[in-house]
């Protein structure tokens, strides 16, 4: 390996080290041998994750929805909780089938890290981008790492962020509104209940932010190639080599095209079932806030909790989704940028030979390339305003109807 692709690796390396660390705790990393094979470790990793998510958190909540099912309060504080805990099990289980697909992308990026064509001013670029996806990795972590440590202190203080009742809760009170088969209050049968439902929350907590983190890496790192893409475009000027280089866009654009695919290829489930599981929680979470401000004269230490983690959740909710929905309009408009680009080449200037060349780039990116989820919706920003729109009328109609 020469001096230029050891930099490279380099770089790469750093590029995607946060989320390699927190795919790998997960066992969602692929192993760099070309086939996405996993060792034994993962594979343990994985069934004992499974397991935890499903008997400690699935079932249970589950089971205690059935118990409070009539009561709309009740249910809401549940489906806030049951949701999100199906949708990370549902991203988790794709994550695993979709390994070999990862690795490609992980390929790709690679190779563009260890491009020996790659110049400083192109470099730069993928820099600037991935470091700006490192910022918002640590920033996730953080928020994460906080919220676990307020969600599982509150209950040892006699405090919740949710409703406690007798018709799930026994005397001393879990971290989720669950309902298990044996006695909880009696030792150490709680305590076992309350450490495993605390390791549940947070596997579920990397596994979210791991693969959200991923899919805001990838989507950065095409940014930057479409970026440097258009650079290479307007360097593009009629020569001796004018043939192998407009070959090589060409091919450059082909890579790009394949990548993007991959991409919704792994995510368009994932943004789909995230779109539904928003619309569905921002309903009931701000039905529910509203109903906690207009109905407590007085409101005590508990539900100036419950308060307090609605709002979160509902600012939670909304910057997931403005982040899913910013990632695909940000990808547009670098591809409306390349067709600018292309079509302000002064080609007309060029030999018919090579003007008619243009021809298959010009064609090519009069349709950009676009995140969609589940190949109907596309993630724009125009998206996440009718999202809050409907969102918000359905809550408007929730009150109306309690009324």
């Amino acid at each position: 390996m020469d001096k230029s692709e050891s930099s490279g690796y380099k770089d790469f390396v750093w590029a995607i080290e946060l989320n390699r660390l927190s795919l790998e705790l997960v066992g969602l990393w692929p192993k760099f041998d070309g086939i996405a094979k996993k060792n034994l470790g993962s594979n343990y990793r994985a069934a004992f994750i499974c397991i935890m998510l499903t008997f400690v958190w699935g079932i249970p909540l589950v089971h205690a929805l059935i118990r409070v099912w009539g009561n709309m309060t009740l249910m809401i504080d549940n489906l806030r909780i049951t949701l999100p805990a199906l949708m990370i099990l549902l991203k988790y289980i794709i994550m695993q089938r979709k390994q070999s697909v990862i690795l490609s992308i992980i390929n790709m990026i690679r190779e563009d890290w260890m491009s020996l064509n790659l110049i400083d001013a192109e470099r730069n670029v993928m820099i600037k981008r991935s470091r700006t996806a490192r910022l918002f990795v640590i920033y996730l972590n953080v928020l994460f790492i906080l919220t676990l440590i307020v969600v599982s202190m509150l209950p040892w203080f006699g405090l919740s962020f949710r409703h406690v009742t007798n018709l799930t809760d026994q005397n001393r009170p879990l971290l989720l509104q669950t309902y298990y088969l044996y006695d909880t209050d009696k030792s150490p049968q709680f305590e076992l209940t309350y450490l495993s439902q605390f390791i549940s929350l947070l596997l579920a907590m990397i596994i979210y932010m791991s693969i959200d983190t991923f899919f805001v890496f990838v989507i950065f790192h095409v940014c930057g190639q479409l970026e440097n893409f258009r650079r290479r475009l307007i360097n593009l000027i009629p020569g001796k080599d004018f043939d192998k280089v407009l070959n090589n866009n060409v091919i450059t654009h082909l890579k790009l095209i394949r990548y993007v695919n991959n991409i919704k290829n792994i995510f368009t489930l994932m943004i789909l079932g995230s779109i539904m599981y928003f619309a569905i929680v921002f309903c009931l979470a701000g039905f529910v806030l509203l109903v906690e401000i207009n109905t407590n004269e007085k409101i005590n230490a508990e539900n100036f909790l419950q308060i307090c983690y609605m709002m979160v959740e509902i600012i939670t909710l909304l910057l997931q989704m403005f982040f899913y929905c910013y990632a695909g309009e940000l990808i547009i408009e670098q591809c409306e940028t390349i067709y600018r680009t292309v079509y302000d080449l002064e080609w007309y200037k060029w030999k018919s030979k090579q003007a008619r060349n243009l021809i298959i780039i010009m064609i090519r990116v009069q349709e950009p390339f676009r995140i969609t989820a589940g190949n109907i919706v596309p993630l724009t920003m125009t998206t996440f305003c009718s999202l809050l729109k409907t969102s918000a009328g359905y809550i408007s109609f929730l009150l109306t109807m309690q009324n």
